[in-house]
């Protein structure tokens, strides 16, 4: 996609990373060019029904299950970004929603956690790629 000339280019090799609890979207940016890398999803399912343990076991504990699926999501996010700073990106954008914010960076190699120059505290995720570019560029002004 090409970023309007309203709009200020961006002039280092920049990684856009838009998260939330399910799914990472990463976009590379250059100039006034935004391209879509990859998505990652959450690769750990909720248990629909319990299949194992006694009669006297209790439900599985959902809250704990999201948060390991969450986890895992932001572990491989940081091993893709890693390897992808080190293909010569020089500035890292992170959108997260603002619960979720501090475990991703958390979770985050820290040269990766180094190389956040901004975090967008607002779930971007769902939006189409125009709408976050013109989200990004207020932030930026």
């Amino acid at each position: 996609m090409q970023i309007s000339n309203h709009y200020l280019p961006y002039t280092e090799k920049t990684l856009i990373i838009l998260t939330n609890n399910e799914f990472a979207k990463l976009f590379s940016a250059f100039e006034r060019e935004v391209e879509e890398l990859e998505v990652m999803e959450v690769t750990t399912q909720i248990p629909k029904q319990r299949s194992t343990g006694t009669p006297n076991s209790g439900p599985p504990d959902v809250d704990e299950i999201k948060r390991h699926s969450r986890m895992e999501l932001y572990g491989d996010l940081s091993v893709r970004v890693l390897n992808l700073i080190k293909d010569g990106y020089t500035n890292v954008v992170l959108c997260a929603p603002e619960a979720y914010k501090n475990e991703i960076i958390d979770a985050m190699h820290t040269d990766v956690q180094n190389m956040i120059g901004d975090v967008i505290p607002k779930n971007l995720a769902m939006l189409p790629l125009d709408q976050v570019i013109r989200i990004l560029q207020e932030n930026r002004a």
